[in-house]
């Protein structure tokens, strides 16, 4: 009888735990324009964060990119934010005086986190106005492609860290090949928008905004010289006219369809060059501006951010520590994201040690001691808006570099 009570009063037991709700979990929603199906890198972020961390769920919610910048800010204010957001470099700087993203550092200091295995000059990416409103995602440095079948065709040596502008000139001159008054190779291309040239304005000592952050600092004398250096090599035909370039959708189109032998990349375009098979191609650091200049180069960096007013701030929180961790970040390196934010893990297999093209990857890890961030100032949209539309036919030659930087000026004196 006491062993069937017994029996009983286990399976009483029994059925009572298994009748327990399963605890619910946390969940996080994760803004991104970036697809997340299975097999994709935030795919990866995800399961290996879940797999650490069961109580929290993360979902995912894709925008698409044309519109994801206006729908987060739209959520922020209708008190509906996401608990975590992906954030472009450029949007820091008009986002933080907004009063759109929580500032880090009170959540940093509540958990201990700290990031001392970070490049020096990713930390200086993500602080902004004396506060830390976001983590990186991954980064890239730029320096120059250039594809090694046109070079040998054109018997003009590969080029080598340490060359000159004037050596840079000279090279891109020897590459072009003309077909008559055709031209079928060009020797350099660059995007016209910021990204084409800032890493060229950084070269010699310059920006797109003045030092004091009040105006304009493309009238400047050596931003002028930078941009009279590009605008020529359009008008000599070393490099497409604008109008050319869309043709090929942009400057690195130019470069993946082999009609330009240089072109200035981010670790970004050149996972889309790796993965054309007929293009046999390296990189090299950027030319220095003259051989008593310092070498340098634009470092971007790709945030993950906490809105104002998340719900699950320290879920959320919870989840931007392990994309900075060690493992987020080995996975960043591993699926191409970019640049691993952890310097020690850079250079190694996550990153510098990848299989497949380009060869020197390293040379992209050898100028962060060089990296300048990219500028972060509130009336950035507006800027580009009209820099692109004052510089247009200045590119072309059409209009001279003095003429479309004072009109730069006028355009833009209002917004600061």
């Amino acid at each position: 009888m006491k062993r069937l009570l017994h029996i009983a009063l286990a399976l009483t037991l029994i059925f009572a735990f298994t009748a327990l709700p399963a605890a619910a979990k946390t969940k996080i929603q994760v803004a991104s324009w970036w697809s997340f199906e299975s097999g994709s890198s935030l795919d990866a972020l995800k399961n290996a964060f879940e797999a650490q961390n069961p109580e929290i769920e993360v979902e995912f919610v894709q925008i698409p990119s044309s519109e994801y910048y206006t729908k987060v800010l739209t959520m922020v204010a209708g008190g509906t934010p996401p608990d975590v957001a992906m954030l472009g470099m450029d949007k820091l700087g008009t986002w933080v005086p907004r009063g759109a993203l929580q500032d880090l550092r009170p959540y940093m200091e509540k958990y201990s986190v700290n990031l001392d295995a970070f490049f020096p000059a990713v930390v200086d990416a993500i602080e902004i106005d004396g506060g830390i409103y976001a983590f990186p995602r991954d980064a890239t440095t730029s320096v120059v492609a250039y594809n090694k079948k046109l070079f040998d065709e054109a018997g003009v040596p590969y080029p080598q860290p340490g060359w000159t502008r004037e050596e840079f000139l000279e090279t891109a001159r020897a590459l072009v090949q003309k077909d008559g008054s055709q031209t079928k190779v060009y020797g350099y291309a660059f995007d016209t928008f910021s990204d084409g040239f800032i890493d060229w304005l950084y070269l010699n000592g310059a920006s797109v905004i003045n030092p004091d952050g009040t105006g304009s600092g493309l009238h400047l004398p050596n931003a002028v010289e930078v941009l009279e250096f590009l605008q020529g090599m359009v008008v000599e035909g070393i490099a497409p006219a604008p109008a050319l370039t869309s043709t090929f959708s942009n400057a690195s189109g130019a470069f993946l369809s082999q009609r330009t032998a240089m072109y200035v990349t981010t670790v970004g375009w050149a996972n889309s060059f790796a993965n054309a098979e007929d293009l046999e191609w390296d990189v090299v650091p950027l030319p220095l501006w003259d051989e008593d200049s310092e070498p340098s180069t634009r470092l971007w960096v790709n945030y993950w951010t906490m809105p104002k007013g998340a719900k699950n701030a320290d879920a959320a929180f919870q989840f931007l520590t392990f994309l900075i961790s060690e493992e987020g970040q080995r996975i960043v390196g591993e699926t191409r994201m970019g640049i691993p934010a952890i310097e020690e893990l850079a250079y190694g297999p996550a990153f510098a040690g990848l299989e497949g093209k380009p060869e020197h990857k390293v040379y992209f890890l050898d100028v962060m001691e060089h990296a300048k961030p990219f500028p972060l100032f509130v009336q950035s949209d507006q800027f580009y808006a009209a820099m692109t539309r004052e510089f247009d036919t200045m590119w072309s030659g059409e209009r001279s570099v003095e003429e479309a930087v004072k009109a730069l000026d006028q355009a833009t004196k209002s917004l600061f």
